[in-house]
């Protein structure tokens, strides 16, 4: 992620983001990352990271088919639903907490389910071999037991 040298130069940079990929922001944090009250579509843009931190977006998320290699800067809450398919994902590490709509993961390389969300409500589209929603309960569990 872009390092930035004040708060100033942060909003500068992230309205610059915002208006590329038509989004609105309704908050800047202090941590450098946004909050965004909507929808963001970042897909089919030749991405290979995400151009900014997001912490909440209260619409759908969708950054698939770009080239990511990492969800370095997802949000950590999305209120719709997480669409991050047709990237080079081997892992699920920086991948939202809860996703209140649908997570769809389909045509990566993962690995691991390391770093699935927490809580999803909607339905689950991954990687065949982590397809069924109970390989995804399984995950859950272990780690639970794993943090004891």
């Amino acid at each position: 992620m872009r390092i930035f040298e004040s708060m100033k130069e942060f909003k500068a940079y992230a309205d610059k983001i915002a208006k590329k990929y038509n989004f609105k922001i309704s908050k800047y944090n202090e941590d450098f990352s946004i909050d965004v009250d909507g929808e963001v579509v970042l897909y089919n843009s030749g991405l290979k990271k995400l151009p900014i931190k997001f912490n909440i977006v209260l619409g759908s998320f969708n950054c698939f088919g770009n080239e990511l290699k990492s969800l370095e800067g997802c949000p950590k809450y999305v209120g719709g639903n997480f669409n991050c398919y047709y990237n080079q994902l081997t892992s699920l590490e920086y991948a939202p907490e809860y996703v209140r709509g649908w997570f769809d993961c389909l045509d990566n390389k993962l690995i691991s389910l390391k770093g699935a969300p927490e809580i999803i409500r909607g339905k689950w589209h991954i990687e065949d071999k982590y397809k069924s929603f109970h390989e995804y309960q399984k995950y859950l569990l272990v780690k639970k037991i794993e943090a004891l």
